[in-house]
């Protein structure tokens, strides 16, 4: 029997734990503005019933098989917002994919992190054309399995402190240019600055 339906559905992520490339990318968010919740990939759901800690826990053992590749870029309009992003996949993570609402016989399959989210489509495709030509490929060992009550903020696990504010090991490897955050704040500041103008 299963427990009652809640009133907010609930998720599965799998979020970053790497401290570099935690910090990467999540500097790239606040950078373009994505700074509501955790740097995650959603891989279940929606559930409106309790997510068991042994599902968890077994979700958990398969991701950690194989290591997640950060790669490439895409780009997605809704009518009302538009979603840039980097892609996301190991060769494990379709095994515990689960989404009901895109079923990947109509939606495709397409795990990604969301670097910025919003009405502004021109700047999404500015966006994402950053990322496309940094030509990330980043591969990353440490994910854990979580969830995520939708709408309630506080429900978010503590976010992540990776204790670092850099990224010098993909940098020396030449994983990403050193100065990838510095040029994603220029591009945010020029699009603010354009927008400001044009108001005048």
């Amino acid at each position: 029997m299963s427990s009652p339906r809640k009133t907010m559905p609930s998720f599965v992520f799998l979020e970053i734990r790497d401290p570099e490339v935690f910090v990467l990318l999540n500097g790239l968010r606040r950078e373009f503005g994505q700074t509501v919740g955790p740097l995650h990939i959603t891989v279940r759901g929606p559930y409106y019933e309790t997510i068991s800690v042994k599902d968890v826990k077994s979700w958990q053992r398969t991701v950690s098989m194989s290591p997640l590749v950060i790669q490439s870029a895409g780009i997605f309009e809704n009518p009302n917002e538009a979603v840039a992003y980097v892609k996301a996949d190991s060769i494990d993570l379709q095994k515990i994919w689960w989404k009901p609402d895109f079923p990947i016989e109509k939606y495709g399959y397409n795990p990604h992190i969301t670097i910025y989210k919003g009405p502004d489509a021109d700047f999404a495709r500015k966006v994402f054309e950053f990322l496309k030509n940094e030509d990330l490929c980043i591969s990353c060992h440490d994910v854990v399995v979580t969830t995520f009550v939708s709408k309630q903020q506080d429900m978010f696990p503590t976010e992540y402190d990776p204790g670092t504010n850099q990224f010098l090991e993909l940098a020396n490897k030449r994983k990403v240019r050193a100065d990838i955050l510095q040029r994603a704040a220029n591009l945010e500041r020029a699009e603010r600055l354009g927008r400001v103008a044009n108001q005048a």
